[in-house]
């Protein structure tokens, strides 16, 4: 039971975290996490699911969270996806307009490093 809690705990983190770097961007997209939580990020959600496997997977793809970055967990197995890929298109384009500085960058790391796997 504790690893239950453990594992949620995680998924929790994660979800916040998803939220606190994709909440500006006006087209959106639901993400799946290990624990099969979905959450809704963006204005306006469109009908395409990112399903992120395992904290692993979640940590390598938030090192380098841009739409080039989705789009290597992707082709690398890492993610998958639910949805009419046309429908992906302006997304991605929201995801390339997000702006992150350096500090920016290392905050997320760091924040993605503590997750527990």
């Amino acid at each position: 039971m504790g690893s239950d809690a453990h594992r949620d705990s995680t998924a929790a983190l994660a979800a916040q975290i998803l939220q606190d770097i994709y909440a500006s961007i006006q087209i959106g997209f639901k993400v799946r996490l290990w624990d099969d939580a979905e959450i809704s990020l963006g204005r306006e959600v469109r009908p395409i699911t990112v399903v992120i496997p395992t904290v692993l997977a979640f940590k390598r793809l938030l090192m380098n969270p841009t739409a080039a970055g989705f789009g290597e967990a992707y082709c690398d197995g890492d993610i998958d996806l639910i949805g009419d890929l046309f429908e992906v298109m302006p997304v991605a384009d929201e995801m390339e307009a997000l702006q992150f500085s350096y500090w920016d960058k290392m905050k997320i790391a760091l924040r993605v490093r503590r997750l527990a796997e």
